[in-house]
């Protein structure tokens, strides 16, 4: 894989803003919305740079901006967008730390348009909200933003009543209380609602929800402690529409006495996430869970009415159905080998699978799905990180599962051999977790860079990586997010400096490393053109 030529050019554009005589005039918008991503990726909004970037690349006709991770995106900066007179239909601003109430008033000023608006792990209060009054917004997404409370947003939503969806991931000082505020203005409108996190949530705000939003179809209210099967079932009852619920770790919802309230779930539920329900009554789970045949994800882990033969008779009534599948290990290891039987018998139509930290499985009773090639072109991710799945299963798997993206082989039995095979058969994996795999090396990490379009990579711990896994990633995956290499001591932080500047977005890197080598030098072969540490290089 290489960068696709429109890539190259908006490279080469974007370090070429001041030799280029009045570019902006011969470039469209949508590819000035790209090349301020990509400066912004890059680090390349600096204070002598801006005049450029200004001049060529604010405009009136911008419409979609994306800025992630980036210091230099600040205050001043948004206030210059906001002078250009864009009418943004899209802003998603996301861990840009030199972003403050006074930037975020500034851009969202005006902006009647703007239909998506994801203010993401920023440090701001609901003084950054005062000024959002766009009457087309469907989308607030105020994940993390620690700052936030719901007076904040119940402004927001008195000036944008039609917004459908409201993600509150992690905001921890939202009052529960005031929720059902927020609810009643939204009306019909809402569909989708995230309140994970949110330790203010009571039963009562939610029993208020479900009075006046009677079509959420999505509900996350993961580790929201407070709730009870009360709460639960008044939303069950009035929101005749829900497709997508998760109570994962909503601590009371254990009891037995509680959970039976799940009796009243609607049969066109298809997405449901127990994890971390601590029920250890068998007969209720199994009714509970068969009794839902319109079923295409269920994720299990943790809960402790899970073991072999509960699995069993779940999957043998809706497993047919089942596309996505967790149920990964806990401290309890009630899972094994005559378990996942019952998965390859039943779910014929899988296509995500999470075996993570089942330590009591080899994995051969999977063989079947595999064996089948119709079965294995359907799976597109497989997790069996920490368990110990034999090699003759991650060879199966590797060889007959062409359509895989995701991947998480975490402390297997894996070798340079098997990568070979995932690079030979799976030319569509985007995502590979090999942390602790001690027997991979360059040669193996390398052939599936050049195989494999990968997005993120988990290679800490692996310590006979060095630097050509790297210079392989940044000259074959120009589209590489994520990157981890702790504890590769061999890996130095130049390499990687070249890799992200190699590839088209911002590369996250993680590599701690005690006792690394500072200040390594690094230089072009001029016989091979490959940039190489100085101090590995033999002369002769």
């Amino acid at each position: 894989m290489v960068k696709s030529l429109k890539d190259s050019c908006l490279w080469c554009i974007a370090k070429n803003l001041h030799r280029i005589n009045q570019v902006g005039r011969y470039l469209a918008a949508v590819n000035k919305e790209c090349l301020i991503q990509l400066l912004a990726a890059h680090d390349m909004l600096t204070e002598d740079y801006m005049p450029h970037v200004t001049y060529n690349l604010f405009a009136h006709n911008l419409k979609r901006l994306n800025l992630h991770k980036c210091c230099q995106v600040n205050d001043n900066l948004l206030k210059q967008l906001s002078m250009s007179g864009c009418h943004l239909t899209s802003l998603v601003i996301y861990k840009c730390p030199g972003v403050t109430d006074v930037g975020i008033c500034a851009i969202t000023g005006g902006q009647s348009e703007l239909v998506v608006l994801e203010l993401n792990s920023l440090p701001i209060t609901d003084r950054a909200l005062c000024n959002i009054r766009s009457k087309a917004l469907e989308r607030l997404d105020l994940t993390q933003c620690t700052g936030i409370t719901a007076v904040g947003v119940l402004g927001v939503i008195k000036h944008c009543s039609n917004v459908k969806s409201v993600i509150l991931l992690g905001c921890t000082k939202i009052q529960g209380s005031l929720l059902p505020g927020i609810a009643q203005d939204l009306n019909c409108n809402l569909e989708e609602l995230n309140l994970c996190g949110v330790h203010g949530m009571s039963d009562e705000a939610l029993i208020g929800i479900a009075e006046n939003c009677p079509n959420i179809r999505k509900l996350d209210l993961c580790s929201c402690r407070e709730i009870t099967g009360a709460g639960l079932t008044s939303i069950f009852t009035k929101c005749s529409r829900l497709w997508n619920l998760d109570i994962s770790y909503c601590q009371r919802m254990s009891s037995p006495s509680e959970f039976k309230v799940l009796e009243t779930l609607s049969m066109s539920l298809t997405h449901l996430s127990l994890t971390g329900i601590l029920l250890e009554n068998e007969e209720l789970f199994i009714e509970i869970l068969t009794r839902l045949t319109g079923l295409r994800l269920v994720r299990l882990c943790g809960v402790r009415a899970l073991n072999d033969q509960s699995l069993k008779k779940i999957l043998c009534k809706i497993g047919h159905q089942l596309e996505v599948l967790d149920i990964s290990g806990s401290i309890e290891q009630r899972i094994t080998d005559e378990g996942l039987q019952s998965v390859a018998k039943y779910c014929t139509n899988l296509q995500k699978l999470i075996l993570t930290m089942l330590r009591n499985i080899h994995g051969t009773t999977l063989l079947p799905i595999f064996q089948n090639q119709e079965r294995a072109n359907c799976i597109t991710e497989l997790r069996c990180g920490g368990t110990t799945v034999s090699y003759e299963v991650l060879i199966a798997a590797a060889s007959s599962c062409h359509n895989l993206e995701i991947l998480d082989l975490t402390a297997t039995d894996v070798d340079d051999s098997l990568l070979t095979t995932i690079a030979k058969h799976c030319l569509h994996l985007k995502n590979i977790g090999l942390k602790g795999c001690k027997k991979v090396t360059d040669a193996g990490l390398s052939e599936l860079a050049r195989c494999c379009p990968l997005e993120v990579v988990i290679a800490a711990g692996i310590l006979a990586l060095t630097d050509k896994s790297i210079f392989a990633l940044a000259s074959s995956c120009p589209q590489l997010q994520e990157l981890y290499l702790n504890g590769c001591s061999r890996i130095s932080p130049v390499a990687l400096r070249y890799l992200q500047d190699c590839c088209v977005s911002r590369v996250h890197v993680m590599h701690k490393v005690p006792n690394a080598a500072p200040n390594q030098l690094m230089a072009r072969n001029l016989d091979t053109g490959e940039f190489c540490r100085v101090d590995q290089l033999s002369y002769i």
